[in-house]
């Protein structure tokens, strides 16, 4: 019975792997966002690499929370071809977005949503 039981948990790990091999990733919308010092960056510019879009806001307590783990993880891993676009939302003022940026030192990209482009197109999940 355990033998069955064990080859029931083989099969069922067999046929999830499969499946989840098996389907096509998807990939990131093709987004260009404007960097706080106005530079636009396609995210296909980054192609190769693995990158964190991270939408936050000035006021998300738990977004402001997150930055310093965000900034040690960037710094640990940036050299192995790790990216982070911090993308502010729509309804964050760009000053204080700015302010933020500069106080924190933040050592990746941060860009502005100000149309709410980029949330949609990742698809207004936040």
């Amino acid at each position: 019975m355990k033998k069955l039981f064990a080859l029931a948990v083989v099969l069922m790990v067999a046929a999830g792997g499969y499946w989840f091999t098996s389907r096509p990733l998807a990939q990131a919308p093709a987004v260009t966002f404007s960097t706080l010092s106005g530079k636009q960056l396609s995210l296909s510019e980054l192609r190769g690499k693995v990158v964190l879009i991270k939408f936050w806001a000035t006021s998300c307590v738990t977004c402001v929370a997150q930055m310093p783990g965000n900034i040690e993880n960037f710094d640990k891993y940036h050299a192995k071809g790790f990216e982070i676009i911090a993308v502010a939302m729509q309804y964050d003022p760009a000053n204080y977005v700015l302010n933020f940026a500069e106080t924190r030192k933040i050592p990746f990209t941060v860009a502005l949503d100000t149309m709410g482009q980029a949330a949609r197109a990742f698809g207004d999940c936040f």
